[in-house]
This record gives C-alpha cells, structure tokens and sequence, in this order.
C-alpha cells in the first residue's frame, strides 16, 4: 500500500505542479497591481518576495497536496470520504508547520516581516490622513 500511494502521489502531484504555478503566477500578478503602494516601498523583489512567503504555502497544499494525497489515498484502496478527510487533515498540518517554518527561518522571516510591516505602515498612514491626524514625522 505505501508503494501505491508514493507512486500516485508523485504521479498527481506532477500533474498539478503546474496548476499551482499558474495560480501562484496569477496571485502574485494581481495582487501586485493592487498593492501598488505596498510594491512602491518595498521594490518589487522585496514585494514578491514576501508576498510568496504568505500565499505559496497555502497554495502548494490545497492544490498539489490535498489533491494528489486523496487520489493516492483513493488508489490505495480508501473510500472517497476517508480519503477526503485524511488528505484534509494532512493538508492543514502542512500549511500549519510550513508556515510556522516560513515565519521563523531566515531569509523567509525577514521578507515576511519587511512585508508586514509595510502594510502597518501604509495603513496607519490612511488612517492618519483619514482621521485628519497629522504626521509627527
């Protein structure tokens, strides 16, 4: 059973590598045309870089992950419903420990936090202008 499970695994997963890039590349595209202040401070390097740090993790473990455990799952001789909430659960411990990896490991935690906080900035910077609050720069 593992052999048929690793095997449709790497089998599924190569099927939607490429459907995770595509949503990664779309994402990246369309948040950087929205966030044009957020890009304008950061450089758009520094923008993209922590951007993917947010959204690549999620990303990768609903669409390669989820999907190609629960057809490796199904091929192993799971019924659709186990294999629907094993892939889950094993879905949301990925995203949980791979993100808490992304936050805390250099350089990842860096470009996270350099995104981070310019989002703070640029928000209390509306907020200031909004509330007719001036500067005490």
């Amino acid at each position: 059973m593992p052999e048929i499970l690793a095997n449709a695994f790497v089998e599924r997963a190569s099927e939607q590598l490429p459907w995770f890039a595509l949503v990664l590349l779309i994402s990246a595209a369309t948040s950087s045309l929205v966030s044009s202040e957020r890009r304008r401070r950061l450089g758009l390097t520094r923008f993209l870089l922590g951007y993917l740090c947010i959204v690549a993790v999620p990303f990768f473990g609903v669409i390669v992950l989820r999907s190609a455990l629960r057809e490796g799952l199904e091929q192993a001789g799971h019924g659709w419903w186990a294999a629907l909430w094993i892939s889950l659960f094993w879905m949301v411990t990925f995203i949980v420990l791979a993100q808490w990896v992304v936050r805390r490991m250099p350089p990842t935690r860096g470009w996270l936090r350099d995104y981070r906080r310019a989002g703070r900035d640029i928000w209390r910077d509306r907020l200031a202008r909004w509330l007719g609050i001036r500067s005490r720069d």
